[in-house]
This record gives C-alpha cells, structure tokens and sequence, in this order.
C-alpha cells in the first residue's frame, strides 16, 4: 500500500503546538483570540495519499466560535483560525469514505498543504473483516500510529500499556498495515486499532503497570466515525514531576509561543481572556499568583480536587465543551499540564 511508504511522513497531529488558555468567570465571547489564520489542504486517501475524487464536506471541533470553511472537490480553505489554537478537521467523502477527524494546529502564521486523510469503507471492511469484530453505527473507530520522538514508527510497544474505557481493542497492523490477528505488540508500521469507542472525546487511561510513556491528543469521537491520531511514546515508566516551582516551572507555561503556551496573548493587555473572563496572566509572578489563587479562592485553583481547577478544565479538551474557545492541554498526560497538577498538589505554593 503506498501509505505504507510515506509512514513517517503522515502527520496526522500536524505540528500538535498548543492554543491561548483561559480560564475565567466562565462566560465567553465570540472574539478571534489574537490574530486570524488560515488553513488549507486537500482530502486524500488514507490508504494511497491520493486525492479522493467527489465533493468532501469539511467542517472543524475544538473552536468557539466555528470559523469559516469553503470546499471545492477535494479542497479547502479554513478561514478565522486564532492564533495559538490546536482543533480538529472532520472529512468525509460519502459513499465512498468514512467522516474522519485529524488534527491541526495554528501558531502565528497560515498553515498550507494540509492532507486530510480518510478512510475508505472497503479498508475499514477489511480491518473489521480481519479482526473479527462488528463495529457499530452508533460507536467510533480509534486508528492510532504510535511514533518515537523523531517521529519515526515504534515497532515493540506491548499492548498492556494502551488503554481505551470503554473501547474493543487494541488490535495491530502488520508492516503493510493489514491486520495482525494475535499480535500483542506494534509492528514495524507502529499503527494500532480501537473499535466501539463510546462518542465524546477519546484519551488514553493508565495502564496498571506501563512500561513506556504515551502522550496522544485528547480528540472527539463521533457516532460512525473514525478519529486519526498520533501516540508518542518515550522508553521508561511514567515519572511525575516534584517540587514544582511556581516562578521557574508554572508561569514560563503562560508565555508566548515557542517558550510557553500562549495563554499571555489572550489573558494580558486588552485580550478577551483579561476584559472578559476576568484573568490577567501577564503582570509576572505576583499578580499571576494572586489572580489565580487569591480572587477567585478555591475555583481557578481548586486545592481539594486539583483536577477540578479551572486552570486545569478550561485550557483541556472535554465533553460537551466548555466555553474555553480552544484547547491548551492536548490530554491529561500533557508535560505542562502535569506540572500544574503536581503544583497544586504540592499546595499551589508561592515559590
């Protein structure tokens, strides 16, 4: 298969940088977060990287408000992007091809030949065929390339350490990705298979004893749909982070791309994060520390349920929504995000 031969090179998390965050009062806007960007890209085969022939229907998640989206045959343009904002790109082709969502990221400038990959119904036939299994209308499909930190394929990856609630699997591909009945690790392709995901928004959990470090994006989940994604794995057991410094560790976080996150270009200055949700991070240690832990006590920072922080939910990818209008934290597992989560933890200390 000629998808086989550009693996490395798929990019389905296109450059998986991460959006302005914000974590206010809660009531939003409908204000473009710093500058507006756009994406373009063509809808392909997933199996050929060919373009498909038909009229694709494009559409996006992740952004509050949607922006603009214009298709003609396979290709699109997306208009109205915030800077600073990872969001996902729902394809289809039907008959002939399955809704499939990939994600994206914008920075500060356009994104252009972006390659929306799609899944036919015949190769999903044939996974299902492979495998034994009778997926549902009503549940989704997790196709899955586990890549080292080059981005190369990761052949040996036992599947005791991948874990879907909820979800019928993993079953493996095989070097030509085609299903490898009774595999019990990644082959040389690195791709991996969920069926029946329950619809919303799909995460990898804790495996009981793993092995390996897995980062993949938090995505949405759709009835019949197929979501594409990229699982990052570094050798080694998990190992959470200590003594998190406020000053050194957790502000650096709030700053401008390529050094933090992004979350000063919405939450300083006359930003909508600051005007309208209420929270400036952009005054330094001191006034970040007292907006986020003294004027709203127990909400921004929650010390009793840390993972139920409004600086942990809002930047995060849930289901349904919040009003947050992009994601910060692609999962759970995100380095920052667990550097925060250690902080509060740690009792969210001024140090």
């Amino acid at each position: 298969m000629r998808n086989q031969r550009s693996a490395g090179t798929l990019g389905i998390v296109i450059c998986l940088a991460l959006a302005a965050c914000g974590f206010g009062s809660g009531s939003g806007d409908d204000d473009v977060l710093g500058g507006s960007r756009t994406v373009t890209g063509e809808v392909v085969s997933f199996e050929s990287d060919d373009a498909i022939a038909g009229a694709a229907s494009i559409s996006t998640s992740g952004l509050d408000p949607a922006p603009i989206v214009t298709a003609q045959g396979s290709s699109f343009t997306i208009d109205g992007i915030p800077e600073n904002s990872t969001f996902q790109i729902l394809g289809a082709v039907t008959p002939t091809h399955r809704a499939t969502f990939q994600t994206v990221s914008v920075v500060a400038s356009d994104v252009s030949d972006v390659r929306v990959r799609l899944l036919s119904e015949s190769y999903l036939a044939t996974l299902a065929s492979g495998f034994g299994v009778t997926p549902s209308a009503a549940k989704g499909i997790l196709l899955a390339r586990l890549v080292d930190g080059a981005g190369a394929a990761k052949a040996g990856v036992p599947g005791s350490n991948l874990v879907v609630a909820g979800a019928n699997g993993p079953f493996f591909l095989d070097a030509e990705m085609m299903p490898q009945t009774g595999a019990t690790a990644t082959s040389a392709s690195g791709w991996v298979v969920f069926f029946e995901l329950p619809v919303g928004v799909v995460e990898l959990g804790q495996a009981a004893a793993p092995t390996v470090v897995l980062e993949m994006a938090a995505s949405p989940v759709a009835a019949g749909s197929v979501t594409l994604a990229t699982i990052k794995v570094t050798d080694g057991a998990p190992v959470l982070p200590t003594n998190v410094s406020f000053s050194q560790q957790i502000v650096p976080i709030f700053a401008l791309p390529p050094t933090g996150r992004g979350c000063v270009a919405c939450h300083s200055g006359g930003g909508p994060g600051k005007d309208l949700g209420g929270l400036n991070l952009g005054g330094g240690v001191n006034l970040s520390y007292t907006e986020l832990l003294e004027e709203r006590p127990n909400v921004r920072v929650n010390l009793a349920m840390p993972e139920r922080s409004l600086l942990m939910t809002m930047p995060s990818r849930e289901s349904p929504p919040d009003r947050h209008p992009n994601t910060t934290f692609t999962s759970s597992t995100d380095p920052d995000y667990l550097k925060i989560l250690v902080w509060i933890r740690e009792g969210a200390k001024k140090n």
